[in-house]
């Protein structure tokens, strides 16, 4: 395979679920973002007919391993596959991190493969990933404590705009004030909040 033939199977490799990804499809999709960023092909370094055993493919293979648990060659069959997918997909929202915020503006743009396994990138990348899921996670949380007030505590939100975090700690300030019950909605609805470690 030549790499005029690697480009043009780019589209389905990419647009296969994550899953099926690996090391070799991460290079793919470096690819696909570089072009779409700059109007032209990256240049693979030392090609040697297989996309799997040039430098950027094996730089995306050392970034897995950099990224994946450090007990992951240990991990049972369906554990490994998790934490696999889960490693995929955090590569992959790390390569679009370099190329649609890191490096967005025109003065400093991603050059190459081995940026991705810089330290300082790694880890300036982590602070923001945790934080984005953080922020997630909390979403979920919330909608499922309002799913559950609305369900089992109703009178709480005939009484109280209830819509995120903030608001949580309004009601606990406001059932202090007051002095509520333990067996108040607005009581029942903060332990289950507690619960969640949402306060």
């Amino acid at each position: 395979m030549d790499q005029d033939e690697f480009y043009e199977k780019i589209p389905d490799w990419i647009s296969a679920p994550r899953d099926r990804w690996n090391h070799i499809t991460l290079m793919a999709y470096f690819c696909h973002k570089y072009q779409i960023k700059n109007d032209v092909r990256f240049r693979l370094v030392r090609w040697r007919s297989d996309p799997g055993k040039g430098k950027e493919s094996k730089d995306f293979a050392r970034l897995f391993k950099t990224l994946a648990p450090e007990n992951y060659a240990s991990l049972p069959k369906q554990d490994k596959s998790l934490a696999k997918k889960v490693v995929i997909q955090k590569i992959y929202n790390y390569i679009n991190w370099m190329f649609d915020y890191k490096f967005r503006s025109g003065e400093r743009s991603v050059t190459g493969t081995n940026l991705f396994l810089m330290p300082s990138m790694i880890n300036e990348f982590e602070r923001m990933y945790t934080t984005f899921l953080e922020k997630g996670r909390t979403k979920n949380k919330v909608e499922a404590l309002l799913e559950w007030g609305k369900r089992e505590t109703p009178e709480v939100f005939e009484a109280h705009d209830l819509e995120d975090k903030k608001d949580l700690e309004m009601l606990r300030a406001y059932s202090v004030s007051y002095n509520l019950s333990k067996n108040s909605p607005e009581c029942l609805l903060l332990e289950r909040a507690k619960e969640l470690g949402l306060i």
